[in-house]
């Protein structure tokens, strides 16, 4: 990878940059899903950024294990011009790594029916699909009308897609 990439985890003073990203990348720090808005960089959350000097250039968020001991990989954002370097397989990683030191049996997260490029990541790092919401993204639209009608490749940008990961094994 160029540079001289570093993985850390993101602090108070990482927001301004984070913010940046997730407006580059997910449009905003605030993501629909399931039904409800969640902020990706809340206190409360953890995260890691990967930084490559001064600029950071990828991102995951996750939630503490709740009471079930499932946390959720909340966010996970990579620069347009860096996709395709395994950052983005790192962090999800870093993630897990993270939430299984925290006590989490399982993560889970949700992505939509157009993101075929990190459906194919998420299954190669053990996360499997556990459930289809039809039409979820076109009721988060309503909530969130910067949602786009088509997503990646064309494809109509309609449902969510639950995937789970055991971290236990």
């Amino acid at each position: 990878m160029p540079g001289d990439l570093t993985l850390r985890p993101l602090a108070v003073e990482d927001v301004p940059p984070a913010e940046a990203l997730l407006d580059a990348v997910l449009a905003g720090r605030r993501q629909a899903r399931l039904g409800e808005t969640l902020d990706v960089l809340a206190p409360g959350l953890a995260g890691a950024g990967a930084w490559d000097g001064d600029l950071l250039v990828g991102l995951a968020t996750w939630t503490p294990p709740d009471p079930a001991a499932r946390s959720e990989l909340a966010a996970l954002a990579v620069a347009r011009g860096r996709r395709g370097e395994g950052l983005a397989g790192r962090l999800v990683e870093a993630a897990a790594d993270a939430a299984r030191a925290a006590g989490a049996a399982a993560q889970w997260l949700v992505t939509t029916n157009d993101n075929l490029d990190a459906l194919r990541l998420y299954q190669r790092h053990g996360y499997r699909l556990v459930r289809v919401r039809p039409g979820a993204v076109d009721e988060a639209r309503r909530a969130k009308p910067a949602i786009p009608e088509t997503g990646a490749y064309g494809i109509p940008l309609r449902d969510e897609l639950v995937l789970e990961r055991d971290l236990a094994g």
